[in-house]
């Protein structure tokens, strides 16, 4: 899964529907199922421990609706 700054849309979409799903899956059959899932799919085990046993802190929506522009190296 890419880097991701605090502020940044997220920038693995495919990643992020595996976890999005996973979630799905956790709130109908429990975090077991889930977990197989987030791992057969390729979800490095660290992100879907992370998203699975903290509910508090899963994504409602991305933070922004586009990713903030690049910045320039300019001095």
């Amino acid at each position: 899964m890419a880097e991701q700054s605090r502020d940044d849309a997220r920038t693995d979409v495919t990643t992020a529907n595996f976890v999005e799903e996973g979630l799905k899956l956790c709130n109908r059959y429990g975090l077991h199922p889930a977990l197989l899932f987030m791992e057969e799919v390729g979800v490095p085990r660290p992100v879907a421990l992370r998203v699975l046993c903290s509910p508090n802190h899963y994504r409602k929506q991305d933070r922004r609706r586009m990713p903030r522009p690049a910045r320039s190296c300019a001095a």
